[in-house]
């Protein structure tokens, strides 16, 4: 009994050289987080913000041949233009051109702030075949995911409330607008998104805890949709994701998953206006040949996938992971910046009720 209560009273006293160490990562770890969440509040306040004005006043000057920062002329100008506004073509191109320069910006930002953001994108074959090969999984998951939140979402809106998603869809069907559909959904939301919620938060917190870094990385993508549907999804695969850009080194296979992740729902929007015979047996022939190979990989991988224990195995930290989700999650930047995303989430809810 004596001996017990000796080992605990020793060691509650830790010594001076671990604690200055574990003082020493705190900080650290810290000093990343808060980075971190500044970096996703000028991102997704002000960044996004200013481009989307800039792509009004250009609008304009391209449109009318002259410049003018008037917003009560912007604003005429606008309405007289509400037709144009609500094509697919021009919400395409808007959204194409407001997600670049908002990520040229956090770009430049994150380097100013020491974290070299495009160096986590290592292209090589191997980097390749392991996005494609993993695919058929991400596809399996996102399908789940998916119809769980749709039978939430349909007993929801049995009970009067409407649960907000994000609309895609081509309502007027021209060349602009199919080709500027799919290079927003299929090559520019899955690259910028991918470097913002696995290339920034990972490289940024995987030296501190990879499975830190995979969890909120796979969270903040999710509450970046800011609707229920999507969110859910966006976390299913976003550990699959985070968890094999891992493994790779390289946010490369997390690029090529995402991209065809989007094509084939993008596939369906557009055949929802040309609604095309040919382009509906191609999905259900893709669907069914993915899922199928999917499962394969399940069989065959499915152990192998989820494990990080190569990968983890060489990290040595002072803190718990205890302590360090405690740094990460209540810091008050990043708790601000998830804040943010809830309100518009609730916000997102409330319109559409």
């Amino acid at each position: 009994m004596f001996l017990e209560e000796l080992v605990k009273h020793m060691n509650e006293y830790k010594p001076t050289e671990l604690m200055s160490a574990q003082q020493c990562e705190k900080y650290a770890l810290r000093r990343t987080a808060t980075k971190l969440g500044v970096l996703f509040i000028l991102y997704d306040l002000i960044f996004m913000y200013f481009a989307r004005q800039i792509f009004v006043y250009l609008y304009y000057a391209v449109s009318s041949k002259s410049l003018n920062f008037d917003p009560n002329v912007i604003n005429e100008f606008l309405q007289s233009k509400t037709e144009i506004i609500n094509s697919s073509a021009f919400r395409m191109s808007f959204s194409c051109f407001v997600i670049v320069l908002s990520l040229i910006l956090l770009i430049i930002t994150a380097r100013l702030m020491g974290i070299k953001v495009l160096s986590s994108v290592q292209i090589s074959r191997k980097n390749i075949s392991t996005g494609l090969l993993i695919y058929p999984v991400c596809l399996i998951i996102n399908t789940i995911a998916t119809s769980i939140t749709a039978i939430i979402t349909k007993l929801f809106s049995d009970n009067g409330t409407t649960i907000p998603t994000a609309d895609f869809s081509v309502d007027k069907v021209s060349a602009a607008s199919i080709i500027l559909t799919i290079l927003y959904l299929v090559v520019i939301a899955p690259i910028s998104e991918e470097i913002v919620f696995r290339g920034l938060v990972l490289k940024a917190l995987s030296p501190f805890s990879k499975k830190n870094a995979i969890v909120i990385s796979a969270l903040l993508f999710a509450l970046m949709h800011k609707n229920i549907p999507q969110a859910v999804g966006a976390f299913a695969i976003g550990i699959l994701f985070a968890v094999t850009d891992t493994k790779a080194n390289s946010i490369l296979p997390s690029i090529i998953m995402h991209s065809l992740n989007n094509m084939l729902p993008c596939l369906m929007n557009i055949n929802a206006s040309v609604k095309s015979t040919a382009i509906t047996v191609i999905y259900n022939f893709l669907v069914y040949a993915i899922v199928l190979g999917g499962i394969v990989i399940l069989i065959i991988k499915g152990s192998q996938l989820f494990s990080l224990k190569a990968e983890t195995e060489s990290e040595k930290s002072e803190l718990t992971e205890r302590n360090k989700r405690t740094e990460i999650f209540l810091n008050p930047i990043i708790l601000i910046y998830i804040a943010i995303l809830l309100y518009s989430l609730i916000v997102n809810i409330i319109k559409a009720n």
